[in-house]
């Protein structure tokens, strides 16, 4: 698996060789430790991936997802700017969950002493990563129709994995977060979004990743997590 996944350069439709469906989908990791924030990506690039990302399953054949591509340096020190405090503040204020939390399994804890520690480093780095994607709902969300929500996010989120997958199989390493969702309108106003029309859905950081490999995580078995027929 290690010659297979090293990181493609040049042409942005030139994909990883000889990697599998099975082995992307479980090697697709949230990168936020192995960013190289020195080696910049080429617009190119982040459009094929956004062109790929496209060609999600669309919900009635609507476009509804639409992608702020951030590149200039100034916003991205903006943006990673309200990112930290909103990681210094509300998310250590609520990381019960992640941070306090004794797990009984040790494959698990030590698996999330590992996520808190890239967490605190992608909070450190923010200001420094090479590109920013803020997928877009449009139009906006209305406040209270919760039906109405879970039918357009349903054609979101397809399209926004498919986008981290796209990625990853350009040699880019991506990670999903919702820390500034908070702060919709600050970011909105740094990047040009008009906040009363277009509804934020996650900030992404997007960068090549170092290394070659990646491997599937520790999981709980699938029987688990499953209910036959009823809970």
């Amino acid at each position: 698996m290690g010659a297979r996944s090293q990181p493609v350069v040049g042409n942005p439709t030139t994909v990883m060789p000889g990697i599998s469906a099975h082995e992307l989908i479980t090697t697709t990791r949230a990168v936020r430790l192995r960013m190289d924030l020195d080696r910049p990506v080429a617009p190119e690039m982040l459009e094929a991936c956004v062109a790929d990302a496209l060609q999600a399953p669309q919900g009635s054949n609507l476009m509804r997802t639409e992608f702020v591509v951030v590149r200039d340096p100034s916003r991205i020190a903006r943006l990673g700017a309200i990112y930290r405090e909103e990681f210094d503040g509300f998310y250590r204020a609520s990381e019960v969950g992640l941070f306090k939390r004794v797990d009984a399994d040790d494959r698990h804890a030590a698996q999330s002493r590992r996520t808190r520690d890239s967490a605190e480093h992608l909070a450190e780095v923010m200001d420094r990563v090479p590109a920013i994607v803020i997928p877009c709902l449009t139009p906006r969300l209305t406040d209270g129709d919760l039906l109405a929500a879970k039918h357009r996010l349903a054609t979101v989120y397809p399209t926004v994995w498919n986008f981290m997958l796209a990625a990853r199989l350009r040699g880019l390493g991506t990670c999903w977060t919702g820390m500034t969702l908070g702060r919709e309108a600050e970011v909105a106003e740094i990047v040009g979004i008009d906040h009363t029309a277009v509804e934020q859905v996650c900030m992404i950081p997007v960068a090549y990743y170092t290394g070659e490999t990646f491997k599937p995580a520790w999981r709980p078995p699938a029987e688990d997590f499953i209910h036959w027929d009823t809970w």
